[in-house]
């Protein structure tokens, strides 16, 4: 197995080894501070810069992002089962949402990206994705 080292901090690369080359050969949390960060946070590390995945934002940040996501579904049924949903009943989107969490590396490599390290953001993505069919 060949050795993946991290040229921001020089540390091995294990978690995301198969986005290597789209973290520029980086750690996400190492591409994160060096390219994306500081664009929204003034450079100070500690503070949430609002990109998702910050490393920085709180976790009451991201329960809140949840609970918004979960209320919007919610108002989708207000006036009955939503058109723009391909899932009409609770054990069709159930299936859908299981399907999702099962197959959740493939949701992300179709899409081209890495799966988000915050596990409250990958709830958030999967319950708007079980709303419309694979």
């Amino acid at each position: 197995m060949a050795d993946f080292e991290c040229r921001r901090c020089k540390r091995p690369v294990r978690v995301n080894r198969s986005h290597y080359d789209v973290f520029e050969q980086m750690h996400y949390v190492c591409f994160h501070y060096e390219f994306e960060h500081d664009a929204f946070s003034d450079g100070d590390p500690d503070e949430d810069c609002g990109v998702p995945g910050c490393p920085s934002a709180p976790a009451i940040r991201q329960e809140e992002r949840l609970a918004t996501t979960v209320r919007a579904l919610l108002d989708d049924w207000s006036d009955g089962p939503p058109a723009n949903w391909d899932n009409h009943s609770i054990p069709d989107y159930l299936a859908a949402l299981l399907s999702r969490l099962e197959n959740a590396n493939g949701h992300y490599a179709s899409r081209g990206t890495p799966i988000q390290w915050n596990s409250w953001e990958v709830i958030q993505e999967l319950l708007r994705a079980a709303t419309v069919g694979e």
